[in-house]
């Protein structure tokens, strides 16, 4: 699917979700004109709720989202040379004719559903319940273009953004037009005005596995963090940290969150129901010892979880097949359905790193604001811990231990140029098995970080022919 057909949206169809959860199916026959098919709110709620369903496909937050972010970091790792799934992620060997596209076409078809949405929106009378739901599409839109840019745009801090990010697409693109690459700085200007626009629509009700107003300002924080606008990270994540409905859970409750749905610290999850029990692709099935069980942590960080002895995430360790204490079982599934597990894209723990880190960088840092934030998931998982003065390798060394199999790690380590640190041991099933010609140690000067535009897409549209990431030629 490319963006030239994912982004046409002439007419709004009917969606049929299929067994299978690989793609969204529109059937023609049913086709309506948009303001005919968008007429009433609970229309606008059915849309949304395929946008949502739709940012669980296994080709985007489902699975292979995450699994880029975490084996292509220092972690975790594929379990062998067999893990198929994780594999080609693990090694940093895709190239233009293998490059995934559902990384590509899926969040180009969630921002073509918003972009039908809010296109005729206004045909809608205006009530609080029509602002809401075009805040929320306004903040998916921006979450599919956030991860867009992460995926095949240079980290923003290496040239302030100046680098191709990808095409944007603020409204619905005719059938004649084919949209070049922006820069990323554009991608983030854009990303941020929406988030903007979305804070002064959506209300600061909770909605389980929807975006609400401070889902909304954590996302802000993010993308402000990723683009080292460290003022504006820490204003939004303090926002959310102080003054949002949200609270740490303790440290007694820490290891049974992981098999609930919902918890205190749940900004936003992405909800997968139980109706997903079947689907052996995603991540948690992926990832589990239960299931397929293809990715455990590398050796150095179950030496890095063992600094010490009490930490309660220790307690999420199981064996691997060898006896191994390498599996983290964030993902044990609900009611004995091993593939149904939220995705925790927002999270408390990770609000409260983001405001660390960015305190401790903004233009006035605030030393004692950093040691809160740091201390308090510090002292969550080790109790007998005392406070620290906060630091940069301190606040990254915590998201490591806290955000670990969230998919995390890899995009810490590319948005601030720091080089992956492999650490190549005696073989299969025991760390890191690269051989001396795989990529071991990437940095953002690889151009291997970020993937290839996708040759079906470059195959489609001219206009992007000439804008392939470089090294990929």
């Amino acid at each position: 699917m490319k963006i030239k057909s994912l982004i046409l949206a002439t007419v709004v169809s009917i969606i049929v979700f299929t067994s299978c959860d690989d793609f969204l199916k529109v059937n023609p026959d049913d086709a309506l004109p948009p303001e005919e098919a968008l007429s009433e709110q609970k229309d606008l709620d059915k849309a949304l709720n395929g946008m949502y369903y739709t940012l669980t496909n296994t080709s985007f937050y489902g699975c292979n989202f995450l699994v880029r972010g975490e084996v292509g970091g220092d972690d975790i790792q594929p379990i062998g040379q067999t893990a198929s799934r994780t594999e080609n992620y693990y090694r940093f060997i895709h190239r233009i004719n293998n490059s995934p596209e559902g990384l590509w076409s899926i969040p180009y078809g969630i921002i073509n559903s918003a972009n039908t949405m809010l296109a005729v929106i206004d045909n809608i009378p205006e009530t609080v319940e029509r602002d809401n739901s075009e805040g929320e599409a306004l903040a998916i839109r921006a979450l599919c273009h956030f991860n867009l840019l992460l995926t095949y745009g240079t980290p923003y801090l290496k040239d302030n953004g100046t680098s191709y990010g990808v095409p944007l697409a603020d409204r619905v693109i005719s059938e004649d037009e084919l949209p070049s690459r922006a820069s990323v700085a554009d991608g983030y200007k854009m990303v941020i005005e929406d988030l903007e626009k979305a804070i002064g629509l959506l209300n600061e009700e909770t909605n389980y596995g929807h975006i609400n107003r401070w889902a909304a300002k954590a996302l802000l924080a993010r993308v402000y963090l990723y683009k080292g606008d460290w003022d504006n990270a820490f204003k939004y994540a303090d926002e959310v940290a102080q003054d949002g409905p949200y609270s740490l859970v303790s440290n007694a409750e820490y290891l049974s969150i992981w098999a609930q749905k919902e918890n205190s610290e749940s900004v936003f999850d992405i909800d997968i129901d139980e109706t997903r029990s079947g689907n052996l692709e995603l991540f948690g099935y992926v990832a589990g010892p239960d299931g397929y069980g293809e990715l455990i942590a590398t050796k150095a960080f179950v030496t890095l979880i063992s600094e010490y002895p009490n930490d309660i995430r220790a307690g999420l360790f199981e064996a691997d097949n060898n006896g191994e204490i390498r599996f983290i079982n964030k993902y044990p599934g609900y009611n004995g359905k091993l593939p149904v597990n939220n995705v925790r894209v927002l999270r408390l723990s990770d609000i409260y790193l983001i405001a660390a880190e960015a305190a401790l960088k903004k233009s006035t840092p605030n030393q004692d604001k950093a040691d809160f934030y740091l201390n308090e998931i510090r002292k969550r998982a080790v109790p007998e811990l005392t406070d620290v003065t906060a630091t940069e390798e301190l606040i990254l060394k915590e998201r490591r231990k806290e955000l670990v199999m969230e998919g995390h790690r890899f995009y810490d380590e590319m948005r601030l140029g720091l080089t992956l640190n492999r650490e190549k041991t005696q073989g299969e099933g025991t760390d890191h098995y690269l051989n001396s010609t795989d990529l071991i140690s990437p940095n953002w000067d690889d151009y291997r970080i970020i993937l290839a535009i996708p040759q079906a897409e470059v195959d489609v549209n001219p206009n992007i022919q000439g804008q392939q990431n470089p090294g990929y030629e």
